[in-house]
């Protein structure tokens, strides 16, 4: 799915070994409502023990704070999305970046730091996250035959529409560098979840052929 197909790829094989890593990324997203049951350790719990948890007082409550504190956006924007726990109206990109989180593995400690509002959600620049996937490892030479060729930064809005989904204009928007300087914060914290879930998955995969 992440592969891309295209000359800028095919003239540089060792980009295209790079982009491997994307398919290590969740590509679906994640309902907020299940997303919350593995935040609050409650996603194995029988039917009625959910059921139980879910219709506490404060349990609401703190799946705002939860939401709002991962993607760093007001409260008043998370209730907006939902007067229930399924909160329906958010942004599909958002799910994404909630499948992004679970992959990456949120710890329990992470959960009480964010209830306690001491939680301080990651973020990476666009051209960084770019530079990471496509570059790294790479010698000089072949970053800079890399960086030169016509159709890089086209390949790098391909990356960003595919691993935050979201489209092709809204990308083409944030700039005309590899900087997409334009890019909305919230999606800054996307891409550092990704790169999280990325390095879990390499982590696990490493554990997984060593046993």
């Amino acid at each position: 799915m992440y592969l891309l197909r295209c000359e800028f790829c095919k003239q540089e094989p060792s980009i295209m070994n790079h982009l491997h890593v994307l398919q290590l990324l969740p590509s679906q997203g994640l309902e907020p409502r299940q997303f919350l049951r593995y935040c609050f350790g409650i996603a194995e719990f029988s039917p009625e023990s959910i059921w139980e948890e879910e219709t506490n007082s404060q349990y609401r409550k703190n799946c705002v704070t939860v939401l709002s504190s991962i993607f760093n956006v007001e409260r008043a924007t998370v209730r907006n999305w939902g007067n229930d726990l399924n909160f329906e109206g958010i942004p599909n990109y958002c799910k994404i970046g909630l499948a992004y989180v679970h992959a990456g593995g949120m710890s329990s400690k992470e959960i009480v730091n964010i209830i306690d509002g001491r939680y301080i959600p990651p973020q990476i620049n666009p051209q960084t996250f770019l530079e990471t996937i496509l570059l790294n490892g790479l010698t000089e030479q072949q970053k800079l035959r890399a960086v030169s060729h016509s159709d890089f930064h086209k390949s790098c809005i391909k990356i960003l529409t595919q691993v935050l989904h979201v489209g092709t204009r809204s990308v083409q928007k944030w700039g005309q560098d590899i900087s997409f300087s334009k890019m909305p914060r919230i999606h800054k914290h996307t891409l550092a979840y990704a790169l999280a879930a990325i390095s879990q998955a390499r982590t696990s995969n490493t554990w997984h052929k060593a046993a």
